[in-house]
């Protein structure tokens, strides 16, 4: 095993997940920004507001969901250490 390329192969994920990250994060803004609220169609829509207010944790990442995303992780590197090792072996050749 190449440790450089493993490595890379690392790196280069991470980066992806961090543009993913990133991405998401900017669209967030871009609509929080660009959202405006309809006050006048809210009040008549005979819907009575919220009168109590729940208090506790919401659990976003369960066990399922930490597994799929530590598979997704190694799977992403491994297609692209697979990738790059194919394409040093096929230029070797050449």
């Amino acid at each position: 095993m190449n440790k450089r390329l493993a490595t890379e192969s690392v790196l280069v994920t991470l980066l992806f997940i961090i543009g993913f990250v990133a991405w998401n994060v900017v669209q967030g803004m871009i609509t929080t920004k660009n959202y405006v609220p309809d006050l006048m169609n809210t009040a008549s829509s005979g819907t009575p507001m919220q009168s109590k207010v729940a208090f506790g944790t919401i659990v976003r990442w369960d066990t399922t969901s930490m597994i799929m995303a530590v598979a997704g992780f190694i799977l992403l590197a491994a297609a692209y250490y697979g990738l790059r090792s194919g394409m040093q072996r096929w230029t070797q050749r050449s």
